[in-house]
């Protein structure tokens, strides 16, 4: 069971708490003691504080304004306070690169944990709540209140909705977390299911949309327009199209449109200089556990070898993960090139980033939670939960700035606030991508009717400006802004750097809907199908769709189906198409698995009391375990819903590194799986309107269609037009009674095998 957001995912046991006595510090260390523990891997690189309690405590998420002001959401009332949640306004005002001035913006907030700056004010995620919070009258306090939406759901405190960021679109672009909701304006009834997906939103307008997949604290969003999700065990998987394209065709099989960009033979290890925790949950503690706060930096000042690399933070084990996102087709692979190291490892156990930003200074900053433990108490065993100050050192926190040895800080103060339109179309050709976005922003917030030679600007730096990032901006600018002209986007699509032909071809989609013959836009569109680049054909495949026209969009369509063989592509071409999908086509885009299915275990009815079916197989564990039994057993029970050394289904979470799992914890998890059920595994009853019902989890969903995953069996579509209801089981999908299969000594096999695993080979 995958748990949460940071450390969350850290659930320490009475006795692992004694046990890392040790190695905790008795009480915090001072900014200068704990920065004299960080290890950089960059020798060229140095660390130096910002920001330190009492100016900051509890940060989880950081955002400058157009005067160079620092926000800070600060979760102060976490894990279990009320309303203790506060925005705090941090300033250098004499330009040495420290915050040293401090103000509460907001506070009475419910667990704020992202901030964004929108009209003067900013933008708040306080589940259920997405605030616009402002300061009219200049007392440094945000007197203006208003929500914007509300429904999020308001679970776990560290599962909720946050990660707002500016999407190159003008779109503001938030992560799920976990705990769903539906969306609404103040005042509406009616609102939007935000189950299983992430979204996007316009606060000028209230237009919303849900967005496939659901990162759960944090995302990343590239200069190109490309986003990026994480989970507490994986850091980086790209939506490699928006499934809001598939909703076009519904004779289309579902596809998942995720993929993790890790490469096949990474596992997932850290390398930290603290020493493990005793962990409670299914995830290894030397392995990726509790990811948090996934950035794409996109600043120029570290250099040309970090630009475009995304950094996590893994709180669990004090370090800071750095992957370089290399193109593979369509998408990518994310390559670690720090081995045996870390991007960023600290020697203070209470060193926990959790969020990342790009300052106005292009350097990279790093929220340092700091706290003594940040698990939350619903996690853990019920007995600790009274036992343990779960707040200890909530006043505390930091902000540190990761910046080169050999540049100094620039002392030139921010030069946005009260400048014309004029000198914002200028600073998207600005090196730094901080300025890059707050010009573009700062464009977008003007009036509905821009000025004819702001329009002029825009238009000249898609044409002349020398960074292809500012010719693809000043585009989706001028789109945004609703004056985006055929002959400006036929240009861009002739750019001579594949992203700005890329992003070109996704905005043509929306000019080909419109009446009009646009015989040279489509040549241009029909070109970008056979493109160099991967990523321009699957933009342009997209784009055709969008023809308004059935007789020319089909003939086009049905060319890029004979004329490309990549897998996404013709899947884009196809999302398009209103005609059925051949059934040779089906079967190579969706081909049935490589190996049967093996089938789900079904046990007989259960003890209903699984807390004394653990205690009648506690003996298991003074046993000693068979390995090669084990794997036998496991490939009998197991594999229909886990994926272990490439065999299995990827039902259940996957099982590698689990060996560092303590055996009595791993016996509970078989024995007694909806002790704790993860959102992500819980089970859901389908009911169809003919009688019929399913049971499974939430693979995928579209406005159209759900798909199912169940053990032993392929996904299943299931229209929406076909369901009664859904309904959740309370339960885990992982049944209940497997002692019936195993015996004491079987028992003690099976987490013989899972504690190693990697040395005993499954059974084909």
């Amino acid at each position: 069971m995958k748990r949460s957001l940071w450390q969350c995912c850290l659930l320490l046991g009475w006795a692992g708490l004694a046990s890392s006595a040790a190695s905790m510090p008795a009480s915090p260390l001072s900014p200068a003691e704990e920065l004299a523990g960080f290890e950089l891997a960059d020798p060229e690189l140095m660390v130096e504080l910002v920001a330190a309690e009492p100016a900051v405590s509890s940060p989880v998420a950081l955002t400058w304004d157009a005067a160079g002001r620092l926000f800070v959401a600060e979760m102060r009332d976490y894990p279990k306070g009320t309303n203790g949640g506060s925005i705090r306004r941090l300033e250098d005002r004499d330009g040495d690169g420290r915050f040293e001035s401090s103000t509460v913006f907001a506070d009475g907030l419910q667990f704020p944990n992202s901030v964004l700056p929108w009209r003067g004010g900013l933008l708040v995620t306080a589940a259920p709540d997405l605030w616009f919070l402002r300061d009219n009258d200049g007392d440094g306090r945000a007197e203006e209140r208003r929500v914007l939406f509300t429904g999020f759901g308001t679970g776990n405190q560290q599962l909720r909705a946050n990660g707002l960021a500016w999407g190159l679109d003008g779109w503001v672009y938030g992560a799920n977390g976990r705990s769903d909701g539906t969306v609404h304006r103040p005042g509406e009834t009616k609102g939007v299911s935000l189950r299983g997906r992430d979204f996007r939103f316009q606060p000028g307008t209230g237009a919303w949309e849900t967005l496939a997949g659901r990162s759960q604290f944090g995302l990343g969003l590239d200069e190109w327009g490309n986003r990026f999700l994480s989970w507490n065990t994986i850091p980086i998987r790209h939506e490699v199209l928006p499934d809001r394209y598939l909703a076009r065709n519904p004779q289309l099989p579902f596809t998942e449109v995720l993929v993790d960009l890790l490469p096949a033979n990474d596992t997932g290890r850290v390398f930290p200089l603290t020493a493990p925790p005793r962990v409670f949950n299914n995830e290894s503690s030397s392995h990726f556990n509790a990811l948090a706060g996934l950035y794409l930096y996109r600043g120029a000042e570290l250099g040309v070898a970090y630009r475009g690399n995304a950094f996590v933070g893994e709180s669990l084990r004090n370090v800071v993960h750095r992957r370089v996102l290399e193109p593979a087709g369509v998408t990518f692979v994310a390559r670690r090139l720090e081995t045996e190291t870390e991007f960023l490892r600290s020697r203070d156990p209470w060193f926990h980033p959790v969020n990342f930003a790009t300052g106005p200074d292009g350097w990279l900053y790093i929220a340092d939670f700091h706290r003594e433990y940040v698990e939350h108490p619903d996690f853990v065993p019920s007995e600790m939960r009274t036992r343990v100050e779960w707040r200890t050192g909530h006043e505390q926190g930091r902000i540190w700035r990761v910046r080169r040895r050999d540049h100094r800080i620039s002392r030139a103060p921010v030069q946005f606030a009260g400048r014309s339109p004029a000198d914002w179309v200028r600073q998207l050709g600005h090196a730094g991508s901080w300025q890059r976005e707050t010009a573009q922003r700062l464009l977008l917030e003007r009036e509905e009717r821009p000025d004819p030679a702001i329009l002029r600007r825009l238009a000249k730096q898609v044409e002349g400006s020398r960074q292809p990032e500012t010719r693809l901006r000043a585009l989706y600018t001028l789109a945004a802004l609703s004056r985006l002209t055929e002959p400006v986007l036929v240009r861009a699509l002739r750019d001579a750097h594949a992203g700005v032909r890329a992003g070109a071809a996704e905005l043509a989609g929306g000019i080909l809907s419109q009446a009009g013959p646009h015989h040279v836009l489509l040549t241009e569109i029909q070109r970008g199908t056979r493109d160099k680049a991967p990523r321009v054909q699957l933009e342009s495949a997209l784009a055709l769709g969008g023809i308004r026209d059935e007789g020319p969009r089909e003939s086009a369509l049905a060319a890029v189906l004979a004329e490309n063989t990549n897998r996404w592509v013709r899947l884009a071409a196809l999302s398009g198409s209103s005609r059925p999908v051949p059934p040779t086509l089906r079967a190579e885009l969706w081909p049935p698995p490589a190996a049967p299915l093996r089938p789900a275990p079904r046990p007989s009815t259960p003890a209903p009391d699984r807390e004394r079916v653990v205690a009648q197989y506690q003996s298991a564990l003074a046993l000693t375990g068979d390995r090669v039994q084990g794997a036998a057993i496991f490939a009998q029970l197991c594999l229909a819903c886990h994926s272990l050394q490439g065999q299995g289904q990827r039902v259940g979470p996957d099982l590698a590194g689990i060996g560092a799992r303590p055996a009595d914890a791993l016996l509970s998890d078989i024995l007694d799986p909806s002790r704790q059920v993860a959102p992500d595994y819980a089970a859901y009853e389908f009911a169809l309107k003919d009688g019929e019902a399913v049971v499974g989890l939430f693979a995928s969903e579209t406005p159209t269609r759900i798909t199912v995953r169940r053990p032993g069996a392929p996904d299943e579509n299931l229209a929406r037009t076909a369901l009664r209801s859904v309904t959740p089981t309370g339960k885990s999908l992982m049944p209940d009674g497997l002692e019936a299969e195993i015996t004491v000594q079987g028992m003690s096999d099976l987490i013989a095998f899972l504690r190693q695993s990697a040395e005993v080979e499954l059974p084909r």
